[in-house]
């Protein structure tokens, strides 16, 4: 009899967010993590956490040793926000994981990418992941740094990083999720990223680089997902079009409010 796999030890930054929450509440027991972020996460499962900004490499020194791989969540992600603000977490801080990890013989980094760094392009053709970086918001073009230091540390480093253009994060029956809501091609449900994410901390060592875009199998589709089934063994089982045409609390909040709203410019109200 084989003995048991050794759960691999990871590092998760940005703990506190909104993703890490959903990483914590479904995987804690999937891997051996030591959770960091700037504030406590409002729940850790137990597992154990350390302070940490990662705009500060010698406090992430410390962290990154003995890890197998590094789930890089934490950055700035208001969409509007400038560059004085995105430049310690998603510049300064994606160099110092990647350099921290580098150093510490870190096995992979799984780095939190966006679909916003290609959202300024325009058209009906699927976007691959060789589409032209295009974003529309210094956040975009902060995580198309990202992806081009993370392929610089993969190719002169010997880092193994996947970079997850993550999109439009929601539960099942989001109350946005409803028919001809603008957008469904960007989602990805709650079950659906965290199987991306297990998918990547768990790729064959020999993928050393790739970029992947995280939203669930929808049809219509907007982002050719061929690469992380092929590579990453990926496998979403939602689609949030038809996710909407059954999400039947939120299509009825979203046309009685439909409702109010005319009824309020019908009488003047304002």
């Amino acid at each position: 009899m084989n003995p048991p796999r050794r759960k691999l030890r990871v590092l998760l930054t940005g703990a506190a967010g909104y993703i890490g929450g959903l990483v914590v509440s479904h995987l804690s027991d999937s891997y051996e993590w030591i959770l960091t972020d700037r504030k406590p996460p409002a729940t850790s499962r137990g597992l154990p956490f350390r302070p940490t900004d990662i705009a500060d490499l010698d406090a992430l020194r410390p962290l990154c040793r003995g890890m197998d791989a590094v789930l890089h969540l934490a950055a700035t992600p208001d969409m509007n926000a400038a560059w004085e603000e995105l430049l310690p977490s998603n510049i300064v801080g994606t160099y110092n994981i990647l350099q921290a990890a580098a150093e510490a013989g870190c096995r992979r980094v799984v780095f939190a990418s966006s679909i916003h760094v290609v959202d300024g392009n325009e058209g009906d053709a699927v976007l691959t992941p060789g589409a032209p970086v295009a974003p529309l918001t210094l956040y975009g073009a902060s995580k198309a740094w990202g992806e081009a230091a993370a392929a610089f540390f993969a190719r002169q480093k010997g880092l193994s990083v996947l970079c997850l253009r993550i999109g439009w994060v929601t539960p099942r029956d989001g109350p946005h999720i409803v028919p001809g809501m603008k957008n469904l091609e960007d989602v990805i449900t709650h079950e659906d990223l965290i199987r991306l994410i297990a998918a990547a901390l768990d790729a064959p060592g020999e993928v050393r680089f790739g970029i992947f875009y995280g939203v669930s199998d929808n049809r219509p589709d907007r982002y050719d997902i061929r690469n992380a089934r092929e590579r990453l063994g990926y496998e979403p089982q939602d689609d949030a079009f038809v996710l909407a045409e059954g999400n039947y609390s939120a299509i009825g909040r979203h046309w009685a409010k439909r409702a109010v709203r005319k009824a309020r410019k019908v009488l003047h109200i304002k």
